[in-house]
């Protein structure tokens, strides 16, 4: 028991390994600990838990190095960092922070396990929104600055390696009447994409130029916990200067990598979401240009919404693959064959967001 020098452990401890996917290899395991404690202080049995996340900094980076820095994640709980800010959005309580000299970390966290899990509902997603909102705002008005060195412009190093053009150029190469490519366009015509890739790829550079402001870097529904009046975030291992904005795209753009549900929760209900999170960087005295924190989540949704349609090109050798598949089954929550129908549900998103981040560009670039 925390603070209390008296309590004394009963019986067994637990293990429970969380098999939560995450990007950087440098996390080696999560596991959640449980068990008993009787206080001699206070007189009284407790049952207690954690969750227990282990970083190994020696291990060789993989591509997520990029813009994940475990690092700065140790940090942030060794130091306390980002827990008084007196708004809704704080990191996961950290019990106990150990470390050695081979460069091992282990946080002892707070147990979210018992929180809203996804997929949402459409109150938790406008909530977290809200208080997404609220950390950008009162960082960029405060011009926050930590005692660690975050990156600048994450968005950009995420998406910029990927050959968004190219990519849709060879999907495009493909016959007509393929049979995936027509189950995953439909009615869709492929030419919005291609005008989309090139409209994103100009944006990227663009957004560069937008107010920036700390960011949480990575801020999807499986980082962030929704506990009624506040939200509880995990995985700070991402936390950048991007423009404003970026946070939310991925908050509503993430959702779109994920199960049915989740699919057509953030694609029914974007602005709703979208506009709660706008009403949390007023609240918080930010008062810029709505346009430019527009453009800034168009720099993360879009990664989302793009990545769909390459799936023609990626089915053979995900068949050819099992742990690929297996893994991509799990995350989708059906079976490979019904891949081609979840993928159309947001390929039919491209031509309405082509048309808007045309325009929006050309707005911004008139202000800059």
């Amino acid at each position: 028991m925390i603070g209390d020098d008296s309590a004394t452990l009963v019986g067994d401890l637990a293990f429970a390994d969380i098999d939560t996917p995450h990007n950087d290899d440098r996390t080696i395991g999560i596991v959640k600990v449980s068990g008993s404690a009787v206080s001699v202080r206070h007189g009284s049995h407790h049952t207690w838990s954690s969750v227990v996340k282990i970083i190994d900094q020696s291990v060789p980076t993989n591509d997520a190095a990029n813009w994940a820095f475990p690092e700065n994640e140790a940090k942030v709980y060794e130091l306390g960092l980002l827990v008084d800010d007196g708004i809704r959005l704080r990191p996961a309580k950290c019990y106990l922070a150990q470390q050695n000299n081979d460069g091992l970390h282990i946080h002892w966290l707070e147990d979210l396990s018992g929180a809203p899990q996804p997929p949402w509902n459409l109150e938790q997603f406008v909530s977290t929104a809200n208080h997404l909102g609220q950390f950008n705002g009162y960082h960029s008005v405060n011009k926050t600055e930590l005692p660690i060195e975050v990156s600048q412009d994450a968005y950009f190093l995420r998406a910029s390696a990927i050959k968004w053009r190219s990519d849709y150029s060879e999907l495009m190469e493909l016959p007509p009447d393929d049979p995936i490519l027509r189950r995953v366009f439909r009615d869709t015509s492929l030419e919005p994409g291609l005008e989309y890739t090139i409209a994103f790829g100009r944006a990227l550079e663009v957004a560069k130029s937008l107010p920036h402001g700390l960011s949480f870097g990575d801020s999807h529904p499986r980082n962030l916990f929704p506990f009624g009046s506040e939200t509880v975030g995990i995985d700070w291992a991402s936390l950048t200067r991007d423009p404003i904005g970026c946070d939310i795209g991925v908050l509503i753009g993430s959702p779109l990598s994920f199960t049915e549900a989740e699919v057509q929760l953030s694609a029914r209900n974007e602005q709703e979401i979208y506009e709660s999170y706008i009403d949390g960087l007023k609240s918080s005295g930010w008062t810029g240009n709505l346009d430019h924190v527009r453009l800034g989540f168009f720099m993360q949704f879009s990664f989302y919404v793009l990545l769909t349609p390459s799936f023609p090109l990626k089915i053979e050798q995900m068949k050819k693959n099992d742990v690929r598949r297996a893994w991509a089954e799990k995350r989708f929550g059906i079976p490979f064959a019904e891949f081609p129908e979840l993928k159309a549900q947001v390929v039919e998103l491209i031509p309405k967001y082509n048309e808007e981040l045309k325009l929006l560009l050309q707005r911004v670039e008139a202000t800059l």
